[in-house]
């Protein structure tokens, strides 16, 4: 018989302040280049604080910063791919899936921690579901908006992205 002890040693992380079932495995193949990223937690009994800066946790200058909220059930978001734009998509309240296509591969994500971001790299087209309710999506981006930066439609995509792997 496995004694409570042993139990709770099996669902600790090696981390401090993580759990077993916060690893999120990364999709099959390179993930249509997109990675998460595992950002600094500082526990504490009054709560619990993660820091981001730009060129460090964030492999990029940080330009702007938006985020999404109060997304109904059953609603997607983004639909698009950006020309230059990079982008750190964390789930700071709530969970919600990412799908990525690098016009090749898809993969999915599981956000649903405040301490993991998804990393987009540029060229990268997404699309955002399965909102849980009080989500919050919060993205960090490499560059001010732009709307000629957006590619909105799927096969324009494709087009430019086999493109570029050709070059």
């Amino acid at each position: 018989m496995t004694s409570p002890i042993d139990i709770r040693s099996e669902r600790r992380s090696r981390l401090p302040g993580r759990r077993v079932t916060d690893w999120n495995p990364p999709p099959e193949g390179n993930a249509a280049g997109c990675r998460i990223v595992d950002l600094p937690r500082v526990t504490d009994p009054r709560g619990n604080l993660t820091f981001l800066e730009g060129g460090a946790q964030v492999p990029f200058d940080i330009a702007r910063v938006y985020y999404l909220y109060d997304v109904p059930g059953g609603e997607s978001r983004g639909g698009h791919a950006h020309r230059r734009l990079e982008q750190l998509v964390i789930a700071a309240a709530g969970s919600f899936d990412v799908i990525v296509d690098d016009g090749t591969e898809t993969a999915r994500f599981h956000l649903n921690r405040s301490y993991y971001g998804l990393y987009m790299p540029r060229m990268t087209w997404r699309e955002l579901g399965n909102f849980s309710s009080g989500s919050v999506c919060l993205v960090l981006a490499s560059h001010p908006y732009s709307e000629e930066d957006y590619y909105r439609d799927y096969d324009e995509f494709l087009v430019d992205r086999r493109a570029e792997e050709q070059a």
